[in-house]
């Protein structure tokens, strides 16, 4: 009894005696005021953008609350009675100045004691967020006595190197780079389709020859269209990830699909979709303009007897439609021209200036980004490499040695001279393909362009030039590095052979994908091909800056 009654005593005099080491262990909090930006008015966001990327870094329930205060001090003293308004401990305040290229930030604190701390720390413009997150990583160490990673997103368990939690699976460099970008699905090694990573639509009947994503009813969300050999199909994905049909038509009993593209041409907020087909006999071409106008097809205009399809084009890069006519030898009638509608009907407008082997297919511009570089135009050869061009004259700077592209579709043409006949018995075709889009894109909003590319896998088809059923495929996110076109991330590889890319939020739910069409392989027979359509999220608040590119699988080829 003696010795329980004791006990109880030496707790009660421990909890009195450690009152103020257990005030010590409560929540503290800290006020954070909005930075002095000296830099262009550019900038300017800066002064909100630092203060939340510390608060992010530094805000843990439990241990210390972060709140930012709409006010800037130039003084601890304004920085202190900021806080005390707020019945903040702690004030942290902070500048950036930015010279071209670099920048130089300054963060400090002081709580109530009147104990200050302060960090300056400088680097290029591109690591500002990199540079932050170290202050911020010192900050949380030396103030608040708490650990707080440093730059990447969240610590790996069981150590102290950085991950970016974004998502893992992504390849970003095959060397051991721990370090993804965007996605999980983007790496050999990663996750499998469960953890939401990839999306993956039930298989469609029929193989897909291209495919658009957009809103085409004007209901304010997204719909998939895929068209195949003579059908166009519209469907939403639903909730339970499957597409859900909401319309279909035939676009040509004759002719077969070769490409499709949407844009919105009436700007009513609603896409249009434009069809090229071609005859098999000639090669002669018709393309079809449908709207889906409240889940109802019209043609939106006559058909007209060119190959018509959608580009953005420089200095602007606002999508426009452009055609081409039919020849007889070369498949297309020199000349790629803006189309022009008049009474219900398209025809040829004004031509672009681009450089031979272009086509209403198989070109697409890098723009400058944030160097305000001159844009650089990209052409899909005939055999499937990419040519670089840039400035007015159409310089060639460029060809890679890798091919990309990998379609399918393709058409079949005779080779002959002006006023000589095709004896199709002895002569063989040529043929073809249809480029697959190339999607150019600005993902982290950083000024730095990625072109969006199929890079097709086969070792049959570097054996059989018209071997076109590639088991594999990857989608490769490449940028111009000033001297070729560098690799940047890359998917893991994709079962089945790539239809077609697109970059929308499929299935609306407020993240943009990677919207990749894929056709099965032909396992039962040509016939017996399915085709199938997969979304990878692109997790973009979370963009990694500072992730490495890879640019070994790459040569430079000067020569076209």
């Amino acid at each position: 009894m003696k010795t329980s009654l004791r006990l109880g005593v030496l707790i009660l005099l421990t909890l009195v005696f450690n009152l103020p080491s257990l005030a010590e262990a409560a929540q503290k909090n800290a006020g954070i005021l909005l930075f002095n930006v000296n830099a262009p008015q550019s900038h300017a966001y800066l002064a909100k953008a630092l203060p939340a990327t510390i608060q992010g870094r530094l805000n843990k329930p439990g241990m210390l609350e972060v709140r930012q205060l709409q006010s800037k001090a130039a003084s601890q003293a304004e920085a202190r009675k900021a806080a005390d308004a707020q019945n903040m401990e702690y004030a942290v305040w902070g500048t950036v100045n930015v010279l071209n290229n670099d920048c130089t930030v300054t963060v400090n604190s002081v709580d109530k004691a009147g104990k200050t701390w302060s960090r300056t720390a400088q680097g290029p413009l591109s690591s500002l967020t990199a540079t932050v997150q170290n202050i911020t990583a010192a900050m949380g160490r030396e103030v608040f006595n708490m650990p707080v990673a440093g730059p990447g997103y969240g610590t790996a368990s069981g150590g102290s190197q950085p991950v970016n939690r974004m998502n893992s699976d992504i390849v970003v460099n095959e060397t051991g780079q721990q370090q993804v970008y965007l996605n999980p699905q983007f790496r050999y090694q990663g996750a499998g389709t469960e953890d939401g990573s990839r999306l993956r639509s039930q298989r469609l009947k029929e193989k897909m020859v291209d495919m658009a994503v957009g809103d085409f009813n004007g209901d304010g969300k997204n719909e998939i269209a895929v068209i195949s050999d003579h059908k166009l199909s519209i469907f939403s994905w639903e909730a339970d990830g499957k597409l859900k049909p909401l319309g279909e038509t035939t676009v040509s009993q004759s002719n077969l699909n070769f490409s499709m593209r949407a844009i919105d041409l009436n700007r009513n907020g609603a896409k249009e979709l434009v069809v090229a087909t071609y005859d098999t006999e000639s090669n002669r071409p018709h393309s079809y303009f449908f709207s889906f106008k409240g889940n109802k097809f019209t043609q939106f205009a006559e058909r007209c007897p060119y190959f018509v399809s959608v580009v953005s084009t420089p200095p602007h890069f606002t999508p426009i439609l452009v055609g081409q006519g039919w020849d007889s030898i070369k498949l297309f009638a020199p000349g790629v021209r803006e189309m022009v509608k008049n009474d219900g009907k398209y025809a040829l407008g004004r031509r672009l200036d681009l450089p031979e082997g272009a086509n209403a297919f198989n070109i697409s511009w890098i723009p400058g980004g944030k160097e305000n570089k001159s844009p650089q135009l990209v052409m899909i050869t005939d055999d499937e490499r990419l040519k670089i061009f840039q400035g007015s004259g159409n310089t060639l700077i460029h060809t890679t040695t890798e091919r990309f592209s990998g379609s399918a579709t393709g058409m079949e043409f005779y080779k002959t001279m002006p006023g000589m006949g095709i004896d199709r018995s002895a002569q063989l075709p040529g043929k073809y393909y249809a480029p697959m889009r190339m999607v150019a894109v600005d993902l982290g909003h950083t000024g730095e362009y990625v072109m969006l590319l199929n890079k097709p896998i086969s070792t049959a088809s570097q054996i059989f030039d018209r071997y076109r059923y590639f088991p594999m495929g990857e989608i490769h996110a490449m940028y111009w590095d000033g001297v070729g076109l560098g690799l940047k991330w890359k998917t893991r590889r994709i079962r089945g052979s790539v239809a077609q890319v697109d970059l929308a939020d499929a299935n609306n739910d407020g993240v943009l994908d990677l919207v990749v069409g894929v056709n099965t392989s032909p396992d039962l027979g040509i016939g017996s091909r399915q085709s199938m359509i997969m979304a990878y999220p692109l997790d973009l608040s979370q963009t990694n800056p500072n992730t490495p590119a890879d640019l070994s699988d790459f040569e430079v080829s000067p020569n076209p």
